[in-house]
């Protein structure tokens, strides 16, 4: 290296190497290089892996797997161990019912039974959910108990894939972020309908412009658990009025049809078994009615209150239809009413969030992330704060999403 005569420097190749190397050509000088063997032609020699790098994955993708994928995995495990007869939970008394097993699977045996009563040809009741709900399970009361559960289990697995999937989510992490969160976990190993009524918004969402099918879906979703039924009024707000019109006809006929399966037994006693189940459950849930209970609000004002929030949520569907996107945030405006007015509201509920979460945000991001904090919730809310953290860690997560999508929009 030396300095030209007009300031710069210059490099020279042969500058600084070792006398042995110096005279020789390019072609030996290169061949004298580690790593190069002959002219033009490099050899990789890459670095010996020591085991431990041949057996762990990189850290990135280790992390992955233990935030997505083992907790996906808990509740089939408790499945495969009560159906090995290896799971022994501590018995409970709920409602002064008395439970061995803790109340696994609690929902699925008494819909299992209702089911299996038809089959037998006795009346379903006294049953909690209305006739559709029992006419459902009678594939399944037709099974064996531990048979009913592997198939109920696969059925729930699968309709929780496939609702994800109508919405548009690809990313596993997505998939293993909501099935191993406290909501699907709830909804698995108590045996519940929650994650089918997901797969029937989503059908109603992706095939929203094809009358019959978003008929059946919404139907499905309301004859057996009528906390949904603002989906009906989304319809109504896009201006789907011939499908409206369908969904209301279809309902009544699956729901004069089903009663009619067990011959009107329990019909008159329906609504008054209805609201006495709701006296008992409707103060222990992580509900809106629940959190003005707790807060002081005596029964009838808690009922006019949430009656008062009804029309105010009926409004934000049909408002939130007008303008750019009004389809998309008018059906997620339903799905959160159903939540918000409906007077229980269990954990296992929640997974029709995933549906409205992916419909902003199908890849992984922090709105995700965020309900892994439902985890640290209890079984049944006995405190204000309880439910203010549900309600929190649902907020964050739908605000996440939302503002994550706009700038997209934007741009």
């Amino acid at each position: 290296m030396a300095v030209g005569t007009d300031g710069m420097t210059v490099f020279h190749p042969n500058a600084g190497e070792e006398p042995a190397l110096r005279g020789l050509s390019d072609e030996a000088r290169l061949a004298t290089l580690p790593g190069v063997d002959g002219v033009g032609e490099s050899v990789v020699r890459p670095r010996p892996a020591s085991a431990w790098t041949r057996i762990v994955p990189d850290g990135r993708a280790t992390l992955e797997l233990a935030l997505f994928a083992l907790p996906a995995l808990l509740a089939p495990l408790l499945l495969f161990k009560y159906l090995a007869g290896t799971y022994h939970e501590r018995p409970i008394t709920l409602d002064g019912r008395y439970y061995p097993d803790g109340g696994f699977l609690f929902d699925l045996h008494v819909m299992w039974k209702a089911g299996h009563d038809i089959v037998l040809g006795h009346s379903p009741y006294p049953f909690v959910y209305p006739a559709p709900a029992a006419v459902l399970m009678v594939p399944f009361g037709a099974l064996p108990w531990k048979v009913a559960v592997v198939a109920f289990a696969l059925a729930v697995y699968a309709t929780a894939v496939a609702a994800l999937r109508l919405v548009g989510v690809r990313d596993w992490r997505c998939y293993g972020a909501a099935l191993g969160s406290l909501p699907s976990f709830t909804a698995v190993t108590a045996g519940t309908l929650s994650w089918p009524l997901a797969f029937g918004a989503a059908a109603a969402w992706r095939y929203r412009e094809r009358r019959w099918v978003v008929a059946a879906s919404i139907v499905g979703v309301v004859v057996t658990r009528r906390f949904v039924w603002p989906l009906f009024l989304w319809l109504v707000a896009t201006r789907r009025l011939r499908t409206a019109v369908t969904t209301a006809a279809l309902g009544l006929v699956v729901v004069v049809g089903s009663w009619a399966v067990i011959g009107f037994d329990g019909l008159l006693d329906y609504p008054h078994r209805l609201g006495r189940t709701a006296g008992l459950e409707q103060t222990k849930s992580f509900s809106v009615f629940s959190l003005m209970r707790l807060l002081g609000a005596g029964s009838r004002e808690a009922h006019v209150a949430l009656a008062a929030l009804t029309l105010v949520a009926v409004a934000a569907i049909f408002l939130a239809a007008r303008g750019e996107d009004g389809d998309r945030r008018a059906f997620a405006c339903a799905v959160g009413a159903g939540l918000l007015l409906s007077p229980i509201v269990w954990p296992h509920y929640l997974v029709l969030g995933f549906i409205v979460l992916a419909l902003y945000q199908p890849r992984l991001g922090a709105a995700w992330i965020v309900p892994v904090f439902l985890w640290v919730l209890p079984w049944q809310p006995n405190r204000v704060s309880s439910l203010l953290t549900a309600f929190a860690v649902i907020l964050v997560a739908g605000t996440l999403a939302v503002r994550r999508e706009l700038p997209a929009r934007r741009a």
